[in-house]
């Protein structure tokens, strides 16, 4: 096991970063956003069920994780079934027989404390914490992803963390 991880920031535009420890600081990190916005729920979970499989088979991680949804007054039906099933779909990838992996869910303030320092933070300081850490993230999608990693690196291996 290499610990390589798979983070995920599960909502309509979904983004990804995989976060392995082992390799040289400047190649630990990459990222990127699936952009299905407004696709609907079910191409959204069709889409991110292929895509998990896809990028399995060439990137091959060792443990999962996500944010955790958070929904708020107003949300339509639809925009809940993709908040609720995209990490139904992760959660079931990733304790599947054929994967069976470590993996955990991180809330929204845990990553703006990581990112940011403070609980409160908002989307544009999520961001500038990743390129003060060297990564030039585009979006928040992206940047969210990057703050589950650093969380749930340390949760799910933490002698390696600490190394």
């Amino acid at each position: 096991m290499s610990g390589k991880l798979l983070s995920l920031d599960l909502s309509g535009d979904i983004g990804w970063a995989t976060f392995d420890i082992t390799r040289p600081k400047h190649d630990r990190v990459h990222f990127g956003t699936l952009p299905w916005r407004g696709q609907g729920h079910a191409a959204i979970a069709g889409k991110f069920m292929d895509w998990l499989h896809d990028f399995y088979s060439v990137e091959r991680w060792d443990a999962m994780a996500w944010e955790e949804p958070w929904l708020q007054p107003g949300d339509t039906v639809d925009k809940m079934k993709i908040l609720i099933g995209l990490p139904i779909i992760a959660c079931g990838f990733a304790n599947s027989e054929r994967h069976k992996m470590p993996f955990t869910t991180v809330t929204p303030k845990e990553v703006k404390k990581r990112m940011a320092g403070r609980q409160d933070a908002k989307k544009p300081d999520v961001i500038k914490g990743c390129w003060d850490c060297g990564w030039k993230v585009g979006t928040d999608h992206e940047a969210d992803a990057c703050g589950v990693a650093l969380v749930a690196y340390r949760r799910i291996w933490p002698a390696k963390a600490a190394a």
